[in-house]
């Protein structure tokens, strides 16, 4: 069973983020073939999955994307679509498509454009905001609600209430979510931030999305917060976020090939088969029962419960041994805490795990 497809529709893109994990990715595009194979395959059993659209930038190879959603609704697929983009080649025409699509849309953005333009540039170096706020600009007249995806840099990270003032600027922007920096790719190059520095970057931006809502009444959703919810709620289990560690979750690149997340792509040791042959049952076991055996320090963890365990691929690597990666765990600790305050429930009187696991 698949639960989460993954499409690299094209491994190129036309920024050059700083940090970007993919950027030794095959540069080749999907064709349809190779993606509606992928489509069919985790639709086969006829369960839900979410089908989010990758790259690269997905948007380079629209036709194919725009061909896969026509191939999911004509044929009744219970897959659930989503697009994570940096929104800058978005046109009303492409988000017209997308609305009529029912696609869910994630754009990337790192802060103001003082922060965001120096880790997310074009190749000769020029900053990107303002061809993303356009790109946004485009959704919002379409009146599609989005979500903004944030890396987390040594770079941003004391400037992190920004992305929410964004988020109010903008005007159509419901959530917000923050991806830590992975050491994949050209992220191994960057600094990662520090525990201190997640704990407080982040608090600050819960405490201005909590002042701009009072001001606006408009509340923001925030990804670790809802995880929070959804776990303190009994709503998901832990490690709900890792398909991969239950062989629920396969990346597809351009050529065809699966693997078991994203950021693992190109790595022999997550290699689960190819959308012509199918899922190797056998690899899918085997990578399954190594993410397992690697996450099992999270489980004694006083803060598991809440937390729901921590990013195989991040910490894989960051070659952290059998603790957390300090910085993520900062972040899922401030985000319990916050939960638990305006709960009424006040701070956790036990060790949290940004003590307990460190690098």
């Amino acid at each position: 069973m698949v639960k989460m497809l993954i499409l690299s529709l094209t491994g190129q893109c036309n920024f050059a983020c700083k940090y970007c994990y993919a950027h030794e990715h095959p540069a080749e595009s999907m064709t349809a073939a190779t993606a509606i194979a992928a489509v069919e395959l985790a639709a086969a059993d006829g369960q839900a999955f979410v089908l989010q659209f990758s790259g690269g930038e997905p948007l380079l190879n629209f036709p194919v994307m725009q061909e896969v959603i026509r191939y999911v609704r004509e044929n009744g697929l219970p897959a659930i679509m989503q697009l994570q983009t940096n929104a800058s080649l978005m046109t009303k025409e492409k988000a017209a498509v997308l609305k009529a699509g029912q696609v869910g849309i994630g754009i990337s953005l790192d802060g103001r454009p003082d922060s965001n333009d120096r880790q997310r540039c074009l190749p000769d170096g020029r900053g990107t905001c303002w061809q993303i706020l356009n790109g946004a600009g485009q959704l919002a007249v379409q009146g599609i609600a989005t979500g903004i995806t944030t890396v987390v840099t040594n770079e941003n990270v004391d400037k992190l209430s920004g992305i929410v003032e964004m988020a109010y600027y903008l005007g159509n922007i419901r959530r917000i979510g923050f991806d830590l920096l992975r050491a994949q790719g050209r992220g191994g190059e960057m600094a990662a931030p520090s525990s201190e520095a997640v704990w407080q970057g982040v608090k600050a931006a819960f405490q201005t999305a909590e002042r701009l809502a009072k001001q606006t009444g408009k509340s923001m959703l925030f990804s670790p917060l809802e995880r929070v919810a959804a776990l303190a709620n009994s709503q998901i289990q832990g490690f709900a976020h890792c398909h991969a560690m239950n062989g629920e979750a396969a990346f597809v690149d351009a050529q065809g090939s699966l693997y078991a997340c994203a950021s693992l792509a190109g790595n022999p040791d997550f290699y689960l088969g190819h959308v012509t042959t199918g899922l190797d049952t056998v690899k899918q076991r085997k990578v399954a029962a190594l993410i397992q055996g690697g996450m099992s320090f999270c489980k004694t963890c006083p803060s598991f419960s809440l937390c729901g365990g921590a990013c195989f691929a991040r910490w894989h690597g960051a070659n952290c041994g059998k603790q957390g990666y300090a910085a993520e765990c900062a972040l899922k600790q401030v985000a319990i805490e916050w939960y638990l305050e305006h709960q009424g429930q006040g701070r956790m009187g036990h060790e949290s795990c940004v003590t307990a696991c460190r690098c």
